[in-house]
């Protein structure tokens, strides 16, 4: 699986809010490719609303590469998959917070 095909399933898995994915012109090593993760969604509580959104980057390490050079394809996926998941960790961080938050106001002290 190539990181543009990981990438595109992550996003159409989506069930919440909207995932983007960007391969960026430009790369801050040659010969790898970057790309502007992010994760948004509009959340609102009796009128409350407030906007989250949360942006990471990858950059590929090993595209090109092969085994006979000793790299194994499979690390960019891995990586890939584990920043997708701090992303989402961070991005529900930041909404059950806000959810917690508007329900608190709701119950009292």
């Amino acid at each position: 699986m190539t990181i543009e095909e990981l990438l595109n399933n992550w996003k159409r898995e989506s069930r919440f809010g909207e995932r983007h994915f960007n391969k960026l012109n430009y790369s801050l090593v040659e010969g790898q490719s970057l790309y502007l993760l992010s994760y948004k969604a509009e959340v609102s509580v009796d009128g409350a609303k407030k906007t989250i959104e949360k942006n990471k980057f990858f950059q590929t390490r090993v595209q090109g590469l092969t085994e006979k050079e000793g790299i194994n394809p499979n690390d960019d996926q891995y990586v890939c998959q584990q920043i997708l998941n701090q992303l989402e960790t961070e991005f529900f961080k930041d909404y059950n917070n806000f959810i917690d938050g508007e329900a608190r106001k709701k119950t009292g002290p």
